[in-house]
């Protein structure tokens, strides 16, 4: 076999044997995932309905829905993007999570985030100053300001290995001599 190849995989392999995160560091993991879950729920329930939008967001306007020439895939799109945001938090405090190279899940835990937090800057300012009939609900902005920040908390925690033990030496195949 290539032994360049070999090489270059065994730096990609984590130096310390990938464990989860400790409960008390991982419930704001775990509560991203129930919110984007609800997230794909609400969007899939959208997609068959053939409508656009999101419950307790604003009124869809017809010139929206012209612009827009497959709604369903529209909403399924999205809600597959949920499912992916899931799965970045999981990666985030679970041992299979380790296997992915930590810059890559931190890109992905703070890109999402940012995303997260320029959405809810706008719905946060439609709900205050109102420009159009049938705006955001109140309650859609508290749900996703908390949302918002659980999402941060996590991507803080993971950044900072807290609730990590890293004191498990993995297997890498590296000489230690």
């Amino acid at each position: 076999m290539n032994t360049k190849a070999m090489e270059a995989a065994r730096r990609w392999r984590p130096a310390r044997r990938p464990t989860a995160v400790a409960l008390a560091w991982a419930w704001p993991a775990y509560l991203s995932v129930l919110a984007q879950l609800v997230y794909v729920v609400e969007k899939g329930y959208y997609a068959t309905r053939g409508r656009l939008g999101i419950p307790g967001g604003p009124l869809v306007s017809a010139s929206q829905y012209a612009e827009t020439p497959d709604v369903a895939l529209t909403q399924w799109t999205l809600a597959l993007l949920g499912l992916l945001s899931a799965a970045i938090a999981l990666a985030a405090v679970r041992p299979w999570g380790g296997l992915a190279p930590r810059p890559l899940l931190l890109l992905g835990l703070w890109a999402t985030g940012a995303l997260a937090a320029v959405s809810q800057i706008h719905v946060v300012r439609e709900v205050l100053f109102p420009s159009g009939p049938g705006g955001w609900s109140p309650w859609a902005a508290v749900q996703g300001v908390a949302a918002l920040c659980l999402w941060l908390a996590m991507a803080w925690i993971c950044t900072r290995r807290l609730g990590l033990d890293t004191t498990a030496a993995a297997d890498t195949g590296r000489d230690t001599t």
